[in-house]
């Protein structure tokens, strides 16, 4: 069996881990690992007030503003995964975000017991296309009105650049996981990356669930279940339909795809899950392994994706 010493921290709004193949990650991955995370937290963070992201994009029409590489590269991905969707991913629905009563980090929003929205307003997005990226000024030119969320993508994208550093400089195999959007090392050979789908969504490994395992690449899960809350007398989740500005509704609560990238399977689970049942056939149509699952649909699997073994809590 491969060890699974890793690194864990609490960051981003969710559990964080650095896992080393057979062996603790060094000191060195380690140190990148946290130092991208402050960075990202820094620059792309909407529910930090002195983020470069709040205090740059606040509704103002912008006209080719420098920004940050690491928030440039951010938003770039944002936009890629908009496109891809067919604009069902889309970094401008923070307004929208701000009308369900998400205002704060999730356990904020949570805990409280506030009403967080009159019931009859629904703010529609501009559309990433009010977004003009320029990659060789490294500048931002947006339409007035326009404010961001890239809560869609943010995290896989981060993951991928953690990875891809750590193997740059140190040539060190690794699996990051960023609240369930993996990205791992390619392998020569076995024993591979465990992954373990929880059949209660959680990221504790220990959970019962469905045990498989990849050779590198990416992987991620996108659900309704785990950041969801009442709003006024509705169920909402952060999984926004930029057409309808309201929570999508998804025929499967919780789908996980496996891609060559964190940042590619993450917009294959949330875009499938935001374009409702539309999504299947897309997702259908990427070729991509996948499964989707919720209580009411049971389970159902696509591209060469095989049922793993199950396994028990071990708790």
């Amino acid at each position: 069996m491969m060890a699974v010493d890793s690194y864990k921290t609490f960051a981003l709004g969710t559990e964080c881990t650095l896992l080393g193949y057979g062996e603790t990650p060094s000191k060195d991955a380690f140190q990148i690992f946290t130092l991208l995370i402050n960075e990202m937290d820094s620059a792309a963070s909407r529910f930090r007030s002195d983020s470069e992201l709040r205090t740059t994009f606040n509704g103002e029409a912008l006209r080719e503003v420098e920004v940050s590489q690491i928030l440039f590269d951010a938003l770039e991905a944002a936009i890629y995964g908009a496109r891809v969707t067919g604009g069902h991913l889309d970094p401008t629905v923070e307004g929208s975000l701000v009308a369900l009563g998400y205002t704060a980090d999730f356990a904020t929003t949570l805990s409280s017991e506030s009403p967080r929205r009159d019931q009859t307003r629904i703010v529609l997005p501009l559309g990433y296309q009010n977004i003009i990226l320029n990659r060789a000024a490294r500048t931002v030119s947006v339409s007035k009105g326009v404010t961001l969320d890239l809560g869609s993508t943010g995290k896989a994208f981060l993951a991928d650049r953690i990875r891809k550093r750590i193997e740059t400089e140190l040539a060190e195999p690794v699996l990051v996981n960023l609240g369930g959007d993996i990205s791992a090392t390619t392998l020569e050979q076995e024993p591979f990356w465990p992954i373990n789908i929880t059949d209660d969504r959680s990221l504790d490994p220990s959970s019962a669930g469905m045990l498989t395992s990849i050779a590198g690449g990416g992987v991620a899960t996108s659900s309704t279940l785990r950041r969801a809350w009442k709003n006024g007398s509705e169920r909402v989740h952060h999984l926004i339909n930029p057409f309808s500005g309201q929570s999508a509704r998804p025929v499967f609560d919780t789908v996980t795809v496996f891609a060559g990238s964190a940042l590619d399977a993450n917009i294959a689970s949330s875009g499938t899950i935001v374009m409702g049942p539309r999504g299947l056939a897309w997702l259908e149509s990427t070729g991509l392994p996948a499964i989707a699952r919720s209580n009411e649909q049971g389970t159902k699997y696509f591209g060469n994706f095989k049922q793993p073994e199950t396994t028990q809590s071990r708790r």
